[in-house]
């Protein structure tokens, strides 16, 4: 997998080198066009989430033209590959009006100028009171916005084996030395039992520290801002603490041996089978799938997950959102973020459309107003926003699931916001180096005899070339 997230990497600066070549025609030709709003005859979109079945998008077309007069259409990829779509589409100059982007693309297109700068459009639009400005806001980039969230960021809680801590009398963990405590209770438990599990020692793009949040604390291995300037948070006192508590709990045999080599699906089926004791996944829809999977495998088994309160030294991390973008060479960008972005944000109709579907179809309203979901195999439950996750005035008159409620509720009253990842134009390619390097250490202390000065100092042998130009040029542009 890493290899690969390398390789489309490498496709992005590929493509951006030949973007950038061939845009000063099309800058031209856009600064002709006549910049008032413009209704758009159809809004063709490039996402991948938005994956229903064939009658359950044409129902959800056939609606949005019905309230807009508006064609739209989703291209088609192979969701295997759907950077690599994006990046060659958006190389290529293709007729596409709105690609939903994350992670470190959404920051590398707007270094690159690719993308349409929305923030005046955005503060003179109608949606702008009607919603909490937090998660706008998480997707400034030097104060000016480039992308408009579909949802919340939303984020990781650590789950537990509550049955466990009642069978042994233990209380939830209230700081580290309580969490410290309860694995090794876990270890103890049953022979070949996991006390914690994860996808790696590190998440899989930023927040990097998403998944261990009870050892990373307040450790960022990240470049990052520190209020002053912009700083290697692999060399600051923090992330040595933080490799002291994973090297020594991974000895202790309290984190999963194959941590380095697990998948999410990996971690998952361990918890299914009642192997694990604690597992950090999202907030929200996951709590319930968590505990169904795990009645579903281990019927008689009376075993459950619930979703511990952060311990007093840390607190859960929210991702910035997913972004809707439109390319800088749209013909009409003002109509697009009209009728797509504010009219699916409108904390009205069209943000029921795109959170629940077409009302008949996908879901229907009793003599009181209550609304339920109409199930089908061929039908959406929702249809492209999760309606649990909306940041708008939005009234859901389909009651969210109360299943889903608790570790949602305990996710926002315990998280803060990470910031959008740091790159510019220049440093781009070589902060995908530096993160390879940086998790191959981290991977070396934890789990083999390397000590944590030797890792270090391989790490800064390795690294500080790269982290001085990263540096420099990030604290040039401040």
């Amino acid at each position: 997998m890493m290899k690969r997230k390398i390789a489309v990497l490498s496709m992005f600066f590929t493509a951006m080198l030949f973007c950038v070549s061939c845009q000063t025609k099309q800058t031209v030709q856009n600064d002709a066009i006549e910049k008032e709003f413009v209704k758009p005859e159809k809004i063709t979109i490039l996402t991948n989430s938005f994956k229903p079945k064939e009658e359950g998008l044409n129902a959800f077309l056939q609606k949005y033209k019905d309230m807009t007069g508006i064609d739209l259409a989703f291209s088609d990829f192979d969701s295997k590959s759907y950077y690599e779509k994006v990046i060659i589409s958006i190389a290529c100059e293709e007729d596409i009006d709105v690609y939903e982007v994350g992670g470190i693309y959404y920051p590398n297109f707007a270094a690159y100028d690719l993308l349409w700068d929305m923030t005046d459009t955005y503060e003179k639009s109608s949606i702008k009171d009607n919603l909490d400005n937090l998660y706008v806001d998480a997707l400034r980039i030097n104060g000016r916005l480039y992308g408009f969230p579909t949802n919340k960021g939303n984020g990781t809680v650590t789950y537990v084996r509550k049955d466990i801590l009642d069978e042994l009398g233990i209380k939830e963990p209230d700081n580290y030395d309580e969490f410290y405590q309860m694995l090794v209770s876990f270890k103890n438990y049953k022979e070949g039992f996991i006390p914690i599990t994860a996808a790696g020692l590190l998440n899989s793009e930023s927040p990097f520290d998403l998944y261990l949040r009870e050892f990373y604390q307040n450790a960022k291995p990240d470049i990052y801002f520190d209020g002053k300037a912009y700083v290697d948070g692999m060399t600051e006192p923090e992330m040595r603490e933080a490799l002291e508590r994973m090297k020594k709990a991974y000895n202790e045999g309290l984190i999963d041996p194959n941590i380095a080599t697990n998948k999410t699906s990996d971690c998952r089926d361990s918890l299914f089978n009642g192997n694990v004791g604690c597992f950090n996944y999202w907030a929200g829809s996951w709590a319930r799938t968590l505990n169904e999977k795990i009645e579903e495998t281990l019927p008689e088994s009376g075993y459950y997950v619930t979703p511990l309160k952060p311990i007093k030294e840390t607190q859960y991390i929210e991702r910035p959102p997913i972004a809707l973008v439109i390319p800088k060479v749209c013909k009409n960008p003002e109509g697009v973020f009209k009728y797509l972005i504010e009219f699916s944000h409108d904390s009205g109709e069209g943000e029921m459309l795109f959170t629940q579907g077409v009302e008949g179809f996908h879901w229907q309203l009793d003599a009181d107003g209550n609304g339920s979901i109409i199930q089908s195999e061929n039908k959406i439950s929702n249809s492209w926003f999760t309606p649990e996750l909306t940041f708008t005035n939005f009234k859901n008159p389909i009651k969210i699931d109360p299943k889903v409620v608790p570790s949602l509720e305990l996710f926002k009253e315990n998280s803060s916001m990470a910031p959008v990842p740091t790159t510019s134009k220049k440093v781009g390619g070589i902060i995908t180096d530096l993160d390879t390097t940086r998790r191959e250490i981290i991977e070396e202390i934890v789990t083999t005899d390397m000590t944590i000065d030797e890792g270090l100092e391989d790490y800064n042998r390795r690294a500080s070339k790269l982290v001085e130009r990263i540096l420099n040029d990030l604290n040039s542009n401040q």
